[in-house]
């Protein structure tokens, strides 16, 4: 893994390869009501409804989250009559702890070693139809003591074959791959697993070496035959930290326990372990745990290892980098009507927009949706929200707000690697810094430790000519993977003309003005020329003087515009996303069908990024927003 900041996120985009798996043209669904640039000026038809526009508009494969296990559960003729291991109970009677295990623990995937007939039988008295196991009794091929076991109502079988690893003095055994697919979301993975043999029945370190080049070989295979399909290596390698840097730099794989290759700099995870949960590196794991108690000691004499695993969900290859632009005040009457800015006209012919998204429901406030915008969050903390907007004064930061860690897009850009930065003309985003500097962020779970900071770049000037113009000397002499902009001078020209009239008006054309500035500085940048999503979003609209904005359609009613690689000109975002249901006028709770909200756009940039959806992130955590054709995403 690189640990370099402009390589290693434009790896993760470049790990799937442009082998395009869909067969049929984007369909694209009637127009939803205030959907368009021009919705304000002419009466648009109704929406079809949901499932119609699903069954009409292709899709991409959304993030498809996991929990993958590997255990050696020793074998039955090890504690049999006249095994080495007395006093023990016997396979078939330890295979009851196994199962009872892999339930307590919500298995979905496991890698098994030492998985004896008499075991493999238990297993499915047992399981049932409930869990399937390959090559398990039952196969052409013959049982295997080493199988991958998957849940039947979460994964499906679409291939499966054996490879012959060496074991003990160079015999081949037969280790099993399989290609599954999730039940839920389409996407596609293979396993692996093996068991290497030990050293105790002599030295075997050339017959490991060659089982490990071997599995190096077969990731890449699989790799390049099936690029929408990560590879996730299982298995007891009898190796500790050395297995770790034969394998991971040749195949581009990474630990669920850590550790990093860096250049010609390799670092194994720490603890020792001999047993191993390994994954190309658009798989993301985390809560890697090793469970080893009394319970477990009786079933066998090794841990069972467990981590959940996420892959996001694929975007066009070769977009690396994102900036978002938030303009809080922005109505969608002046950005869809006659009086839309050219920047804004030029946008919606170019990319895809919409002038009817929202905000959160608890509030049309400029921090609260911008913290939404940042975390994927609702408002109201005990509701799963981030907190800021709930009260009247801003928290010290927003863990403080939340009651708990709030993690954020530069979280997830900044952990792998990625280089992030900020800028507004708005004090009071001061908040912004005092929640994800060194002493308020998080740890970095990703390879190479990044650090605590998650904002490598963060300047609130006087106005947003000023910022801006940071931002453009910035890039230019080191892009950024990730670009939050705030444009404050809408807001604050509204605040005081009441969010009309020849002021408000002016205020919105140079906002714009800065918004094309932007965008001409991306043309501009070698690194980011045709690398980009360039996303502009209202983040609340008018706000009225006295009380609440909430029920307030010019408030909670927003525009969105998002161009860049693999977006379909003049297209509308409703109409690209068939799970998101136009709302009128109105503004919904969180219940039913939803519009397409200010907070959808988290994941969608993690995803462009090609890392996982924000963790606690409530608004799509599957990464199902769309901006993309569909026929330019790999995996659709």
């Amino acid at each position: 893994m690189s640990g370099t900041a402009s390589s290693r996120l434009s790896s993760l985009r470049r790990l799937g390869a442009v082998t395009l798996t869909l067969a049929t043209a984007l369909l694209v669904a009637p127009a939803a009501p205030d959907a368009g640039p021009a919705s304000a000026a002419a009466v648009q038809p109704a929406a079809a409804p949901v499932a119609a526009r699903v069954a009409d508009t292709a899709q991409t494969t959304p993030a498809t989250s996991f929990r993958v296990g590997n255990f050696n559960v020793l074998g039955a003729d090890h504690t049999a009559p006249g095994g080495k291991r007395k006093g023990w109970e016997s396979g078939t009677v330890r295979m009851d702890r196994v199962v009872g295990l892999l339930q307590q623990n919500a298995l979905d995937v496991v890698g098994f070693q030492e998985f004896q007939p008499p075991q493999a039988a238990r297993f499915g008295e047992l399981m049932g139809t409930s869990w399937q196991t390959y090559p398990g009794l039952n196969n052409p091929a013959g049982p295997s003591v080493n199988s991958i076991g998957w849940r039947t109502d979460t994964w499906t079988l679409l291939e499966a074959r054996t490879l012959p690893i060496p074991y003990f003095d160079g015999v081949p055994s037969r280790m099993p791959a399989v290609l599954l697919q999730n039940v839920g979301t389409g996407r596609r993975v293979w396993f692996f697993n093996t068991h290497n043999p030990a050293d105790v029945r002599g030295p075997a370190q050339s017959y490991r070496d060659t089982g490990f080049a071997m599995e190096v070989a077969l990731a890449n295979e699989l790799r390049a035959a099936y690029p929408d399909a990560p590879f996730i290596s299982l298995g007891d390698k009898n190796e500790r930290g050395s297995y770790y840097c034969k394998v991971a730099p040749g195949s581009g794989m990474w630990s669920a326990s850590g550790g990093y290759v860096d250049g010609s700099t390799c670092k194994p995870p720490a603890g020792g372990a001999i047993d191993w949960i390994m994954g190309t590196q658009d798989v993301f794991f985390n809560g890697y745990t090793r469970l080893w108690n009394d319970y477990v000691s009786k079933t066998s004499d090794h841990p069972l290892y467990y981590a959940n695993a996420v892959v996001p969900a694929s975007a066009p290859n070769g977009v690396d980098h994102v900036v978002v632009v938030a303009v809080p005040g922005l109505t969608s009457a002046i950005a869809g009507g006659s009086k839309a800015p050219g920047e804004a006209t030029r946008m919606a012919s170019n990319g895809a927009s919409t002038t009817n998204a929202r905000t959160a429901t608890e509030s049309t406030q400029a921090d609260a949706n911008l913290m939404s915008l940042l975390s994927g969050r609702r408002v109201f903390p005990k509701a799963g929200g981030h907190g800021v907007g709930s009260k009247k004064t801003l928290p010290a930061s927003v863990h403080d707000s939340a009651g708990q860690y709030v993690s954020s897009l530069f979280d997830l850009a900044h952990n792998n690697s990625g280089r992030t930065m900020f800028a507004s003309s708005r004090k009071e985003n001061q908040l912004v810094l005092r929640s994800w500097n060194r002493k308020s962020g998080g740890k970095d779970p990703y390879g190479v430790d990044d650090g605590t900071a998650k904002i490598d770049r963060f300047k609130i000037m006087r106005d947003d000519a000023r910022s801006v113009g940071w931002w453009r000397e910035t890039i230019e002499r080191k892009p950024a993977e990730l670009s939050v902009i705030e444009l404050s001078g809408v807001l604050k020209t509204g605040l005081d003309d009441g969010f009309k009239g020849a002021a408000y008006e002016k205020a919105v054309r140079k906002a714009f003005q800065k918004v094309a500035a932007i965008r001409r500085s991306i043309a501009k940048s070698p690194a980011m020329n045709d690398t980009t999503l360039l996303i502009v979003t209202g983040t609340g609209g008018a706000q009225k003087s006295r009380g609440s904005s909430r029920t307030w359609a010019k408030s909670y009613k927003v525009p969105m515009w998002v161009t860049g690689p693999g977006v379909p000109a003049a297209s509308d975002l409703y109409s690209l996303n068939p799970s998101f249901t136009s709302p009128g006028r109105q503004q919904l709770n969180y219940s039913g069908a939803q519009p397409i909200r200010v907070g959808d756009l988290t994941n969608l940039v993690t995803r462009t990024l090609g890392v996982p959806p924000v963790p606690g992130s409530s608004m799509d955590p599957e990464q199902r927003f769309q901006v993309f054709d569909p026929l330019l995403v790999p995996g659709s």
